[in-house]
């Protein structure tokens, strides 16, 4: 009795892996999605960056960040630097795939690349995402002046957090 019960189970086991490969077999094809960022209009709002390059032709500057690269967080219409030990504020508008941005009076930066990026990153800025890294957004300007940010991905919680603990 036994062994036939476990010849039905056999049986009724690969009936319904047979019939679970034929219903795998009639699903359609697995769609591919992809996600295209738009060229137009970041919403720099509530976004923080971090700068990996600044790049000047014009003066002949050429900076590279690879770790404790200065950081730009993007509030209302205001923009924090943080620059190290030192702390820096600029207004922006953003307007149409144009970034305006314009300095806080009172800003003293003691280290001269921190203080180079604040002088340099001044006025109309047109930005697209990176061809080569889908994270980076490229800031440029009519003086040939280039700043290159990484958008930094940041996890938050809101409200209270509870924690469950099973026994």
């Amino acid at each position: 009795m036994k062994k036939l019960f476990l010849f039905a189970l056999a049986i009724t086991s690969s009936l319904l892996f047979v019939q679970c490969k034929k219903t795998e077999t009639v699903l359609p094809q697995e769609e591919t999605i992809t996600s295209v960022k738009s060229l137009t209009n970041v919403d720099f709002y509530g976004t923080s960056w971090k700068v990996v390059s600044l790049v000047s032709t014009a003066k002949n500057i050429n900076l590279r960040w690879e770790s404790r690269s200065p950081k730009l967080i993007f509030h209302d219409n205001y923009i924090e630097m943080k620059l190290g030990q030192d702390l820096c504020g600029k207004r922006y508008l953003n307007d149409q795939n144009t970034l305006t941005v314009e300095s806080v009076p009172n800003c003293s930066i003691a280290n001269p690349n921190y203080l180079l990026l604040s002088d340099l990153f001044n006025g109309n800025f047109e930005y697209h995402w990176s061809v080569t890294n889908a994270d980076e957004l490229i800031l440029k300007n009519a003086a040939d002046t280039e700043i290159t940010l990484r958008k930094i991905d940041e996890l938050s919680t809101t409200g209270n957090v509870s924690t469950l603990i099973v026994e």
